[in-house]
């Protein structure tokens, strides 16, 4: 399985984990993160445009946990680089729920991206509401207020996926928000709105269902220096989060 995000800090948390949960399965999967910190669909859409060197390019060979990581690489040489199975888009968190932030952008990468790789699913991540209490400015944007946040994002997500004809939307926000519910509480990010290892860990899991198809309940990766407990919870609230869907083809 070979995957690419085209992201940023949020996609970095969701593949840090994702190649333990692989090689636990053992399943080969080439991991890559197209990485700028903060960068929004616009931004992307521009070096897209501009053919930018900007990025960092993360990437996990099979079956291998540490990371590479070249810089100076292009958009359309990520997108080129290998015969991808997936393609995953994010908006910035700042941005996530402000609905008019996705268009044209996700519809014309989206679009690039099936053109170049017309047999990989296209998939859009569904980031999350950042914790309550975080001081970014950015989340006066939604009154200061998790639920709302989580609120707008999610229709955002979902009525840019409609426009762009978006295969899948990885649910992580909604397992994020689901985990927020039970013992685990607010306590998944590092920074108020970076995910921990809970975090990433809940992110990697939905990645890990989505690309694969299969449940994460089996999967013999556990969390180092966390309750056992604690991580078969954070399965439950991914693999739920996955079950129910956002939006589906």
């Amino acid at each position: 399985m070979n995957v690419l995000s085209i992201g940023n800090s949020f996609s970095a948390n969701a593949h840090k984990f994702l190649p333990q949960m692989a090689k636990a399965a053992d399943k080969e999967l080439l991991l890559c993160n197209l990485f700028i910190a903060g960068c929004s669909l616009e931004q992307h859409w521009k070096n897209w445009r501009e053919e930018n060197t900007d990025y960092i390019y993360e990437v996990y060979l099979p079956f291998e946990t540490e990371m590479n990581r070249p810089d100076g690489v292009a958009l359309h040489e990520a997108v080129e680089d290998e015969d991808w199975d997936v393609i995953t888009l994010q908006q910035c968190s700042p941005l996530s729920g402000i609905a008019e932030s996705y268009s044209p952008y996700l519809s014309e990468l989206a679009e690039y991206c099936r053109m170049v790789q017309p047999n990989a699913r296209i998939m859009l991540h569904q980031t999350w509401a950042y914790e309550s209490g975080c001081d970014l400015p950015a989340f006066a944007n939604y009154g200061r207020d998790r639920q709302e946040m989580y609120r707008a994002l999610t229709e955002a997500n979902v009525n840019a996926a409609l426009e762009a004809d978006i295969d899948l939307i990885i649910p992580s926000g909604r397992a994020w928000q689901t985990a927020r519910g039970t013992l685990i509480g607010d306590r998944l990010t590092a920074d108020g709105y970076h995910g921990n290892d809970l975090g990433c860990y809940l992110a990697g899991a939905c990645f890990y269902e989505m690309i694969f198809g299969e449940s994460i309940y089996d999967n013999g990766f556990v969390l180092p220096n966390t309750d056992k407990s604690i991580t078969e919870l954070l399965k439950i609230c991914a693999h739920t989060a996955v079950e129910e869907g956002i939006i589906r083809k």
